[in-house]
């Protein structure tokens, strides 16, 4: 075979290819790549130093921008936290402090500042693991720290422990006051104090009259104490300083179901096109077209609240009161059972129930029943409400008002809230033999041998009653 002589080898090679070491590489657009790799190369062979600190020069920079691109990151969430923050909005601070954080675990004051913001949403628990880390890694506790975990304290629960030294705070007019008074107007809230929070809120405003967390609060005790129209304005309020605050909206629309239906259908309707899946929104907007006699209109509505939960009690008693007003009593029975059983506190429920009984022929003794059990729910509320306004007011450290509200809670299907109030009357009073009492009670239903027995120690002979093991 005929061998090429060299011309007829070179002219054999394709143009836009370049001979390096006997390499050929493309010179062609869309080979540079491969062009740039190949001059590093030789680059790396003729001066391997230089090539090293070029590529070491190169390694540090490009270090150096992932960090400071990380730490930009890092920064962006906490100046947004911030600005949350400032505006009251403190669960979406702490998530961008928490955002932080994935970058600057090792800061303490960014582990203090979300624990603030924590404690102000009502994370408590995430609120004591910032805390607990910020202490850690300052290497001890220092004053800030401190008083933050005396409004934890406060705020969580265990106000009637720490408000003589959290008062002290107050009447030196120390800097931390509207802090100091915040935390307190909201533990006394959990504990039913609301003559004591409102007093808090009082001072608060008289020195941030555009507290808009206060203004919730207030806004909220005067609800509660069927003062609508005060209640109305502080809403109001809230939304003159924070148009987006949808809560208040929520409350406000909720608010004005009873005297201006069509008002608070376009309240609902606007939070709607904002918030498509919020089924407290469906059933307001459902309520106010029952109001305005958009009955068909109502009705698609708390079916489709109950198609997403089929045990809204809200939504069964409203769709059981319409199906009721029919004619169906039989129909509307199931549905009012159906939301007693997910609320046993509903007493528009148990109205409702004792009305379709009272329709049915022959069903006269469940009748008066279900009316006795209706009085009793009523009663029990409206115990609640004089324990919240005035006696948990008058005395806050009664043992036997705490007991009384964990035995309502209890009654009522609520075990958390009933167990943390008779846990509260043993701190009253270590010996209270009602509070062992119910909770042996309590603990012996739930299958809580250990529980069960240590309350039972507590208890003396003639205060025991036998309870029955439940199978």
């Amino acid at each position: 075979m005929m061998e090429l002589s060299e011309k007829e080898k070179s002219s054999s090679r394709p143009a836009d290819r370049l001979d390096l070491d006997g390499k050929w590489f493309s010179r062609a657009g869309e080979n540079r790549v491969v062009l740039y790799f190949a001059r590093l190369i030789r680059f790396f062979r003729v001066r391997p130093w230089r090539a090293l600190r070029r590529v070491l020069l190169l390694t540090l920079f490009g270090v150096a921008l992932a960090v400071g691109g990380i730490n930009l990151w890092a920064w962006h969430h906490f100046r947004e936290a911030g600005r949350l923050a400032d505006r009251q909005r403190f669960a979406q601070a702490h998530a961008h402090f928490a955002h932080s954080l994935q970058v600057w675990r090792w800061s303490a004051s960014t582990h203090f500042s979300a624990g603030r913001s924590a404690r102000r949403a009502g994370l408590y628990a995430e609120a004591e693991r910032h805390l607990a880390e910020c202490q850690r890694l300052q290497g001890g506790s220092s004053v800030a720290l401190a008083l933050e975990h005396l409004l934890l304290r406060a705020q969580s629960g265990d106000v009637n422990a720490v408000e003589d030294s959290l008062w002290k705070y107050v009447e030196k007019n120390k800097p931390e006051t509207p802090l100091v008074l915040e935390a307190l107007a909201r533990g006394y809230l959990r504990m039913m104090r609301a003559g004591a929070a409102l007093r808090c809120l009082r001072m608060l405003l008289e020195r941030e009259p555009d507290h808009i967390e206060a203004l919730m609060m207030r806004a909220e005790i005067r609800q509660g104490n069927n003062d609508a129209r005060e209640a109305r304005a502080d809403y109001a309020r809230v939304l003159e300083l924070d148009p987006e605050r949808d809560d208040a909206r929520l409350h406000l629309a909720t608010n004005l179901l009873r005297n201006n239906p069509p008002e608070a259908r376009a309240q609902f309707e606007y939070l709607l096109a904002r918030q498509p899946n919020n089924l407290d929104v469906l059933l307001g907007l459902a309520q106010s077209r029952q109001a305005l006699g958009e009955l068909d209109e109502a009705r698609a509505l708390l079916e489709a609240v109950l198609a997403k939960d089929p045990e809204n009690s809200k939504a069964l008693t409203r769709l059981g009161t319409l199906i009721l007003n029919d004619g169906k009593a039989t129909e509307s029975e199931n549905l009012f059972r159906r939301a007693i059983a997910a609320d046993p506190t509903n007493y528009e429920a148990h109205f409702g129930l004792y009305r379709s009984l009272a329709q049915q022929p022959g069903r006269e003794e469940e009748t008066d029943s279900q009316v006795a059990l209706y009085e009793r729910v009523k009663d029990d509320l409206a115990r609640l409400g004089q324990i919240a306004t005035k006696d948990m007011t008058r005395t806050p450290k009664d043992a036997k008002l705490h007991y009384e509200l964990g035995a309502i809670y209890l009654r009522y299907g609520k075990p958390d809230v009933g167990v943390r109030w008779l846990y509260s009357a043993l701190k009253l009073d270590p010996g209270d033999q009602r509070s062992h009492q119910a909770l042996h009670e309590h603990f012996q239903r739930t299958g809580d041998k250990e529980k069960a027995e240590w309350h039972r120690l507590q208890l003396r002979p003639e205060t025991a009653k036998p309870v029955a093991a439940q199978p």
